[in-house]
């Protein structure tokens, strides 16, 4: 998944696009794979083999390592804001690898976290590539780097609470997750769309209180930042300009983080994890991916928002105390989502061909 230099010949820089979209189909493949085998282990459908924990840890590092900073690393340097040089994305591509080799046989072992510190130190480089965007008020890119340190901040309290409190670490990491996905993530997915926000450095505070609430500090004050939060990026539904699922699935999300907030939806795993696979899947994916591979009809994105839908609804669901049928429906429609993604970056052209 390297990408290329800043000034590369137009062949090289062709070969190395390539290069990265079929690296990153290869990285989503991946991802989708681990999350299905634990899914089909769950319902009894096939033998897991190995720790349960150990292949959950492998999933969502690799789609975070391997699927959704790549990607951010193509939209920070598309935009003109950052772009690590080659060889620093071949050490972060050879440590994704290890560090998810080392979660699917150790755990939170040596080769892991030792894989985890190269990954780690790409994602400071980057905050610290794209400080000169800090006072751009209306750049989405101006909530990225203090909020990369903000993230990273959380690990070793995390590391040190996992066996003396293990629930407070269990918010921690909640924390870390939000802080990642909806003011890294989500932000680098905004200016791929060319988005703009408005006031920023309020707005980061918003999101930051907003994170608090989802794992370290439920409080009406927290709240209220993520219903601030939630409602910015709701709004990018309204514009124009943009595809129309992606709109759409932008929507939702707002909806769906502003019931969180007001207290709609309770605040629990169920509902939480399927906020982050609706979040991921649709609005994120939909907005990054056109960075490597040619974007499909709107047709086709209308029946991928569906699937995520039908994968993030039973687990609603199960927040609420219903259960039954939910493990199926969930993992019929992962299905579906893994193989439409897997047709879109797979079978279509990358954006250099």
């Amino acid at each position: 998944m390297a990408l290329a230099v800043l000034h590369p010949p137009r062949s090289c820089a062709a070969s190395n696009e390539r290069l990265v979209a079929r690296g990153l189909a290869l990285a989503l493949l991946g991802t989708f794979a681990l999350g299905l085998w634990m899914r089909l282990a769950m319902l009894g459908l096939v033998p897991l083999g190995l720790e349960f924990s150990h292949v959950r840890h492998a999933h969502s590092h690799l789609g975070a390592y391997g699927v959704l900073f790549p990607l951010a690393f193509l939209a920070w340097r598309r935009t003109g804001a950052f772009a690590l040089p080659r060889w620093a994305l071949a050490l972060y591509t050879v440590s994704t690898v290890a560090s998810v080799a080392g979660f699917l046989t150790r755990g939170y072992g040596a080769l892991a976290i030792a894989g985890s510190t190269v990954v780690a130190a790409g994602w400071l480089w980057g905050a610290w590539g794209l400080r000169h965007r800090l006072m751009r008020t209306t750049d989405p890119l101006s909530l990225v780097p203090l909020s990369i340190v903000a993230a990273l901040s959380c690990v070793p309290f995390i590391a040190l609470m996992l066996r003396k409190a293990p629930a407070f670490a269990q918010q921690l990491v909640a924390t870390f997750l939000g802080a990642l996905l909806l003011l890294v993530v989500a932000p680098s997915a905004l200016s791929a769309l060319g988005a703009r926000l408005r006031w920023t450095p309020a707005l980061w505070l918003c999101g930051v209180a907003g994170v608090a609430s989802l794992g370290l500090w439920e409080h009406p004050v927290t709240r209220a930042g993520l219903v601030v939060y939630a409602a910015a990026l709701g709004l990018v539904a309204l514009r124009p300009s943009l595809r129309l699922v992606t709109r759409w699935s932008w929507g939702l999300l707002g909806l769906g983080l502003g019931a969180l907030a007001l207290g709609l939806v309770p605040n629990v795993r169920p509902s939480v994890l399927g906020a982050i696979h609706f979040l991921v899947l649709a609005p994120v994916l939909l907005s990054l991916a056109p960075l490597a591979w040619e974007p499909r009809s709107t047709a086709a994105e209308l029946v991928l928002l569906v699937a995520v839908s039908a994968v993030a609804a039973p687990l609603l669901a199960q927040a609420f105390g219903h259960v039954a049928g939910t493990f199926a429906i969930t993992t019929t429609a992962s299905f579906l989502v893994a193989g439409w993604w897997s047709w879109a970056s797979l079978a279509s052209p990358s954006v250099s061909e």
